[in-house]
């Protein structure tokens, strides 16, 4: 855009942070001078960054067009700007399906197949919300835009169409909890994209749904106000174990029910890491969610399950191996299954009842309740704030037991 009235003249072209580029007269009447930043690159392509601040550096490059015409300078103007655009390293990816499919190539492969596949799905999700807003008249927001044009409009619309079911081709109404899976996703894509991981390539410029931007625009995750966590009766385990598919299967639950862990933790388990002289457990902190390396003791329960567990014809460093490659652990995926195989033997129709179901109920007993947080968080491996705030529920039983004591106390009065 010009600008003439009581200043120099001067036109603006490209897009702030991406390829920006200006023509301007020196003075009023004078020399046409064009101004634009250029991002230095290294030998990788990547952005040269500042040392202190971590930012890609900018370098302001201005040059003399040598004449006054304004109609000539700004058509150099938006030359330069497209150059600038063609030249730069976002130019590698010019539309969200396009990083989809490159993070989906070059990132989602050195993720577990669990998370693979929920890469691939929500990708899927998200670019068919795109081109139903392109197949209703706005083309400007179907899925071959750049990603750098996302904005808080796509973001709540994605929730709203999500939570109805009103996605081409994903007709299933979802919860909070899905609708965060995906988003996170599509933040982690251009997170990913815009070069926040040093290690990562650099294609946006610009990430519009950075953290400080979503918090600013109060662009706030879905949660759910009252989420589905239910823990596991004894009836339930027992009717599991008596269906069980496979000797894995079994050792995986008795094993979560006895140490308040979680099914991934447990099933990552090596035979170095039970110390039978012992009767102790040791937690890598490798494969827990807190990083932390723990030790816990086992109760005769577990150790009566580790005993008649057959010894697998393969040797294997696993605690639990896979039936098919002896080398890894048994999958969470195999796991699911098996779940799912035992449940609808067993009768159990209770959605989300499976291996982490052992975990809550166990934190929701009321002599796990007594022991002090820093007990509760050595047993578990989870952090006290996450066991009140997750895992912990005030059963139904305890509320009238509670209500009973407050009416003696009343009636004492």
């Amino acid at each position: 855009m010009a600008r003439t009235k009581n200043q120099a003249w001067s036109y603006n072209a490209g897009e702030r942070g991406e390829n920006w580029c200006r023509a301007f007269e020196k003075c009023r009447g004078g020399i046409i001078m064009l101004e634009w930043f250029e991002m230095p690159q290294d030998e990788h392509g990547k952005p040269v960054r500042d040392p202190e601040t971590g930012k890609p550096v900018r370098i302001k490059t201005r040059e003399s067009l040598g004449h006054r015409d304004r109609d000539k300078a700004e058509i150099a103007a938006k030359e330069k700007a497209k150059a600038l655009r063609d030249g730069s390293a976002t130019a590698r990816v010019t539309s969200l399906r396009q990083l989809f499919d490159r993070y989906l190539k070059e990132v989602s492969p050195n993720k577990v197949q669990t998370t693979r596949i929920g890469n691939a799905r929500a990708a899927k999700i998200f670019l068919a919300y795109l081109q139903d807003r392109a197949d209703k008249g706005e083309k400007e927001r179907g899925p071959e835009r750049h990603p750098s044009t996302l904005d808080k409009a796509d973001w709540t619309g994605f929730i709203a169409a999500r939570r109805d079911g009103k996605i081409t081709g994903w007709p299933r109404r979802c919860r909070n909890t899905q609708i965060r899976g995906d988003l996170k996703f599509v933040v982690a894509v251009l997170n990913w994209a815009s070069g926040a991981d040093e290690s990562a390539p650099y294609f946006l410029n610009r990430n519009p749904w950075r953290g400080e931007r979503r918090r600013v625009q109060q662009m706030v995750m879905p949660k759910e106000k009252d989420p589905r966590r239910p823990g596991i009766s004894d009836e339930q385990h027992a009717a599991l174990l008596r269906h069980s598919p496979d000797w894995r299967f079994a050792l995986v639950a008795v094993l979560c029910r006895e140490t308040l862990h979680r099914g991934n933790s447990v099933r990552q388990l090596r035979k170095v890491d039970i110390d039978r002289d012992r009767n102790r457990i040791r937690w890598p902190g490798e494969y827990d969610k807190t990083g932390r390396e723990l030790v816990s003791p086992l109760t005769p329960e577990a150790v009566r399950a580790l005993d008649s567990a057959p010894t697998p014809p393969v040797l294997s460093p696993w605690l639990i191996p896979s039936e098919q490659d002896p080398s890894q652990p048994v999958s969470r995926g195999v796991l699911a299954n098996w779940m799912r195989q035992a449940k609808k033997a067993a009768g159990i129709t209770e959605e989300y009842v499976g291996f982490h179901a052992y975990k809550r109920a166990g934190v929701r007993t009321e002599e796990f309740r007594k022991l002090t947080p820093k007990v509760q968080e050595q047993l578990t491996g989870t952090s006290h704030e996450i066991l009140r705030e997750v895992y912990d529920e005030v059963p139904y039983e305890v509320l009238q037991l509670a209500m009973e004591i407050l009416a003696n106390q009343r009636r004492m009065a």
